[in-house]
């Protein structure tokens, strides 16, 4: 019988491996049958878990009752050392397991999760690759910049133009040749966010009126342009709508009876009614603040 451990040792990652390794030094697989062609087992980990292995005409065809989604698990690694040992196939050794095996991924289901469950304090750089390791069928896509040109440091006013400057940057990413809405979405809401937040870091330097209408502006272009340059279905647009709901509610705060609010309504109120959302304001865009999906 051809090895079974040599079929899957480069489709799994190595602390998969050495787990799947440690159940068979502990007895916990429990072969139910076996020849050279399938094998059934029950893994105890956790629970027990039922295990089928079979070779096929283009190779292996596994099964785990297990929860794990994201390749070769720990039971089926056990399961596939223990058949190779019945047929006298010797492990792998630890460097052929330590160079042939797959590292995981930068990021985990459980980080992309908890970006989402606070989005406000999301780590960016999660949102802007997550997309490259749990996409179904990842493709080949441009790389945008972290942020759009805009002056960093924290003391110097921020002006109306060099804001709308930014966001026709922003604009440009999208007409190149390998953009794509969804695969650089991440990107887009990660860049946007992180401009919104160098915004709010050069607030206390900036005029009121300035900031309310840089902040008017923003909404306006979240809708005609972000929106239709993303394929929002992951809700990456959850990142930026936060952030521009933070900032309008602190200018809420400080300039609560500022004349510039005035012009602010009259800005989102009519990009809410042509986006479909009638009756936006300053207080229902503070709101975004608290949004999480």
């Amino acid at each position: 019988m051809k090895s079974v451990t040599q079929f899957y040792l480069d489709k799994t990652e190595e602390a998969v491996w050495h787990r799947g390794e440690d159940y068979v030094n502990k007895g916990r697989v429990r072969v139910e049958y076996y020849d050279d062609r399938k094998i059934k087992a029950v893994v105890s980990g956790k629970e027990a878990y039922k295990v089928t292995i079979r070779w096929v005409t283009n190779g292996l065809r596994k099964s785990c009752t297990c929860p794990y989604k994201r390749g070769i698990c720990k039971h089926v690694v056990a399961t596939a050392l223990v058949w190779d040992e019945l047929f006298g196939i010797a492990r792998p050794s630890k460097d052929m397991v330590r160079f042939r095996t797959i590292q995981p991924p930068p990021i985990s289901p459980r980080q992309i999760t908890a970006c989402y469950n606070d989005p406000l304090n999301a780590d960016l750089d999660v949102i802007r690759i997550a997309v490259d390791y749990y996409a179904l069928s990842p493709k080949a896509h441009a790389r945008l910049p972290r942020c759009p040109r805009i002056e960093t440091h924290e003391k110097v006013p921020l002006t109306f133009e060099e804001v709308k400057k930014a966001l026709n940057e922003m604009e440009k990413w999208s007409r190149r040749r390998e953009y794509h809405s969804y695969f650089c979405a991440g990107e887009m809401a990660a860049a946007f966010s992180e401009m919104l937040e160098i915004m709010e870091k050069r607030l206390p330097s900036s005029p009121s009126e300035v900031m309310i209408k840089v902040m008017a502006h923003c909404v306006d272009w979240f809708y005609r342009e972000f929106e239709q340059r993303i394929d929002g279905s992951d809700g990456v647009w959850i990142f930026p709508v936060t952030r521009i709901g933070k900032i309008v509610a602190r200018l809420l705060d400080i300039y609560p009876s500022h004349p510039a609010w005035q012009e602010f309504n009259q800005i989102v109120e009519k990009v809410g009614d042509w986006w479909g959302e009638p009756g936006l304001n300053a207080e229902e865009i503070a709101r975004w603040r608290d949004q999480c999906l």
